[in-house]
């Protein structure tokens, strides 16, 4: 009797934290607004006696909207702290959720106001296809955050885990064009439950640690999570889960499928090459794009390959390698060095664990059929011999599990930009939008209609 009871108390425990576990997080705050900080230039025409503070600009939405702020409205405290830098308060406000206490002292027109009111979140996202289920999954000493499109039909579906690139931005709320959300909903429209799961520390996800703090085996970890909780729904049909990686999200997938059994795995724009080579040769493709003069392009590139050897292969503290005012300008200028420990905008640990993973080990163990895209255009992951060499691994050890489809006008972005150059030079010229707008939605439609090939061949 006394087992039984152990055991029953265990099954309502486990109940009890799958419930919890499965909640929707609160919103983590939005301020909605475009910031500037107040400086000596413009602080007189803002009537204020001293250059201090963060003017407004624009009133988008969220916390801002809700609190009737104005166009040059400057805040001179909130919650009675004071401000200098707008990232410092996007910060302070992200920490917060919706429904917190907020209390802000504003002046307006030279005329200082107190204001207080209640924190507010972005709207959640909304798709007429589809339901879009919030939820969360634990990891660490936290949750993360977990996105769900879950397509308006009945029974078991096939389901797909989107695993996004390197950068730390969430993956919530994308706009109606963002190459990503297009990709998303590609497969839910189709009839997939799609599956997001946000990087540690963005979205809503609580108590887990910046995600510009934590390297690559966390953010495996974070996927292998989301994997998990995608094979958990009710609504989903587990011998039929396909794990769709873009750029980074193509060396996590293989990670993932190696040890993992799933349907399918597709990867656009990745690499199956040493991260030490990769990065040399996309170093020299880029400046290359660039146009420089022939004689600084080769000393560049030559200082270029002793940093990253440096780096990558005798594993250097990167302060050790901006030993020079000459490193230190490369490194800042290249390789985007904050000047500590962080470069490409991820902590110095997350990229040279690329060069301890066995890329093409995992390709060798992935029992799922495999689609890799190439985009012709691509001068990020630009190695069409890179995504041969995966095909031809896959299918060496597991004959006919995988092909390779190109697109050679499409770049990086999903964009159909025609040439490399011409991605090159939108990109640079931050006409993002412009390439969110050039989508090739032949990526799409053929990754969709492979998958369901797969679908078919075991029916």
């Amino acid at each position: 009797m006394r087992n039984f009871i152990i055991v029953l108390f265990n099954v309502l425990l486990i109940s009890v934290l799958q419930t919890v576990f499965a909640q929707q997080l609160p919103r983590k705050g939005w301020f909605g607004a475009r910031l500037e900080t107040v400086n000596a230039e413009n602080y007189k025409t803002l009537s204020l006696k001293e250059p201090k503070g963060i003017k407004i600009v624009q009133v988008v939405g969220g916390t801002s909207k809700a609190l009737k702020l104005l166009p040059d409205d400057v805040l001179i405290s909130v919650d009675k702290n004071y401000y200098k830098e707008t990232a410092d308060l996007g910060k302070y406000i992200n920490s917060k959720v919706e429904g917190n206490s907020i209390t802000l002292l504003i002046s307006r027109k030279g005329k200082e106001i107190k204001i207080e009111g209640k924190i507010v979140g972005r709207d959640r996202e909304t798709d007429k296809n589809a339901t879009i289920v919030y939820e969360s999954v634990p990891y660490k000493e936290g949750l993360l955050s977990v996105i769900i499109n879950k397509p308006k039909k009945e029974g078991k579906l096939p389901a797909v885990l989107f695993i996004p690139g390197y950068t730390c931005s969430s993956v919530d709320n994308l706009s109606e064009n963002h190459p990503y959300g297009r990709i998303i909903r590609a497969f839910s429209d189709a009839g997939y439950v799609v599956l997001r799961v946000e990087k540690s520390g963005l979205g809503d996800s609580q108590n887990t640690p910046e995600c510009t703090s934590t390297n690559l085996n966390d953010e495996i970890e974070s996927f292998t999570a989301g994997l998990n909780k995608l094979k958990s729904l009710p609504y989903v049909d587990d011998e039929n889960i396909f794990l769709f990686g873009h750029s980074m999200g193509g060396i996590i997938a293989p990670a993932l499928s190696a040890k993992n059994a799933v349907k399918g795995v597709m990867v656009y724009g990745t690499t199956a090459k040493s991260f030490f080579e990769y990065q040399l040769e996309m170093n020299r493709l880029q400046l290359m794009l660039a146009k420089p003069d022939p004689m600084e392009f080769e000393k560049t590139c030559r200082l270029q390959t002793q940093i990253a050897y440096e780096y990558y292969i005798e594993k250097k503290d990167l302060k050790t390698i901006a030993s020079t005012p000459e490193r230190m300008d490369a490194l800042k200028k290249d390789w985007q060095y904050d000047g500590q420990n962080k470069i490409f905008d991820r902590n110095q640990e997350y990229w040279r664990q690329i060069i301890d993973h066995p890329l093409l080990e995992y390709w060798r163990d992935t029992t799922a059929k495999v689609l890799v895209l190439y985009g012709g255009a691509d001068y990020q992951a630009f190695s069409k011999p890179d995504h041969e060499q995966i095909v031809y691994t896959v299918n060496h050890y597991h004959p006919k599990h995988a092909e390779l489809l190109i697109f050679p006008e499409t770049d990086h972005y999903l964009a159909k930009t025609n040439t490399r150059e011409n991605a090159f030079n939108l990109f640079n010229a931050g006409k993002i939008q412009e390439l969110f707008n050039a989508f090739d939605f032949k990526v799409t439609q053929k990754s969709v209609e492979w998958a369901n090939n797969q679908l078919l061949i075991n029916h």
